[in-house]
């Protein structure tokens, strides 16, 4: 009930996505944590470069790729969207595994896409909190599988012939939550949903959720991600009183281009909102370019399954399957 997720339930959990759940979905790919911590750790290019070899069938026709991360006996999801190409980081805690996403991600890009240079991006999403300290596995399996099959019926929807159908009144778009607009909930989950108390089980969220598109798309060039004298792979502009142009924040501090040199660097006097209105218009054109609708990265507490009640169900799958095998060994007997 309070134990942590190890590398092997999560790595079980994906193995059961990809042939049970999803088995008929080529355009997904759950990446073990293995692998994942070998990519995120990597200390020279010849790692990720044998890593992407090796990956390079497996890898050609996946538009989505979910990768487990791991610091310091802290897991948190990342999401690479072939759309959008774009990174996106849940973290159920804030911003623990913040600065080691930043790093990871020029790694896993020199593994993901080896031919690219730039134009891809990194946003921090804002993420349902968890209010101890052993469910932030949970959460990873919770979020992954909510995107995934968030995306899956997004694709069916797009690729469904189209018919023609009589107008009728617009109506007011729906309230409710992401996953009541996105998913098709299975009824077996909405009936334990219901019967579960929520006062026990709380799940807090760092903030509201806005349906605007928020300013945090950072665009950098990924040069070097192997090197070690940074602070942060990924900042924000901040202004330089000397030239008064917007440029990346450790140049105001002395601290050199470091690992990442900013893709694009605005000059403006309209402050730092002409920044943020300028990553605003990018995720936006990023988001229309891949037919996806503006929240559609957006995961709330509405959204995802309630941790005590997926680790019930993954206690039960298990012991269903090992229930499964000795039965198989008897009758073989």
């Amino acid at each position: 009930p309070e134990g942590w997720l190890t590398g092997e339930i999560i790595n079980f959990y994906w193995t059961f996505l990809e042939r049970r759940e999803f088995r008929s979905e080529s355009s997904l790919l759950f990446l073990g944590t293995y692998t994942a911590y070998r990519i995120s750790n990597a200390e020279n290019a010849t790692i990720t470069d044998n890593i992407s070899m090796q990956l390079s069938e497996e890898l050609k026709h996946r538009h989505l790729v979910l990768i487990p991360l791991n610091h310091r006996s802290h897991w948190s999801l990342l999401v690479y969207c072939r759309l959008t190409k774009t990174f996106y980081h849940y973290d159920s805690i804030s911003r623990h595994n913040r600065k080691f996403a930043e790093r990871a991600v020029g790694r896993f890009l020199r593994v993901l896409e080896p031919k690219a240079k730039d134009g891809f991006y990194f946003k921090p999403m804002q993420t349902p909190q968890q209010n101890n300290d052993f469910d932030c596995g949970i959460y990873v399996l919770a979020i992954a599988e909510e995107l995934a099959r968030r995306y899956i019926n997004h694709t069916k929807r797009n690729t469904a012939p189209r018919v023609k159908r009589p107008s009728a009144p617009i109506s007011t778009p729906s309230t409710g939550s992401l996953r009541e607009r996105y998913v098709e909930k299975d009824s077996s989950e909405l009936a334990r949903r219901k019967t579960t108390p929520t006062g026990s089980h709380t799940v807090r969220q760092t903030a509201p959720i806005s349906r605007a598109l928020t300013s945090d798309l950072l665009m950098p060039r990924f040069s070097n991600p192997f090197a070690s004298s940074f602070s942060s792979a990924f900042v924000s502009l901040c202004k330089d009183p000397v030239s008064n142009t917007f440029v990346p924040e450790p140049l105001l501090r002395g601290g050199g281009s470091g690992c990442y040199e900013q893709a694009h660097a605005t000059q403006s006097s309209a402050g730092s909102s002409k920044s943020r209105e300028e990553r605003i218009r990018a995720e936006t054109r990023l988001m229309e370019k891949a037919g996806l609708p503006r929240d559609f990265w957006q995961v709330t507490v509405e959204d995802i399954e309630y941790p005590h009640c997926m680790r019930q169900r993954i206690r039960k799958l298990v012991l269903d399957l090992q229930r499964q095998q000795i039965s198989g060994r008897w009758a073989k007997r």
